[in-house]
């Protein structure tokens, strides 16, 4: 454990998800990992097509973490607030995706996430 308070050895190794980023607000996800400290979740949108994603953390059955929300662009790292380690311990989390971008097409949208981070 560092001096912090936060463990060297956490669920940091990033992994990825593939979707497609609906119109009209619909809410994409990540497959579900366990958090397992108290730092950020990471998560980083690869591929975008000019599109923009919202991004933020809940736990697996979609109950609030009391995550931050990110508009991320393809290519930009977003470090995700939240107390999901806190309120809950190790628990299962996942990262939700949304098109911040007004669009009628689904867009195809990829990338890497982690619950935690270093």
């Amino acid at each position: 454990m560092a001096d912090d308070g936060i463990a060297l050895y956490n669920n940091h190794k990033d992994s990825g998800w593939d979707t497609y980023l609906t119109p009209w607000q619909g809410i994409s996800q990540t497959p579900n990992r366990q958090k397992q400290d108290a730092s950020y979740g990471y998560i980083k949108p690869t591929k975008l097509n000019g599109y923009r994603i919202r991004v933020w953390m809940t736990r697996m059955n979609g109950e609030s973490v009391g995550s931050e929300r990110k508009v991320l662009s393809q290519g930009q790292e977003g470090f995700i607030s939240q107390y999901a380690y806190e309120r809950f311990g190790r628990v299962q989390v996942r990262m939700k995706l949304q098109n911040a971008t007004a669009t009628s097409v689904n867009v195809p949208a990829a990338g890497v996430w982690s619950p935690d981070s270093v």
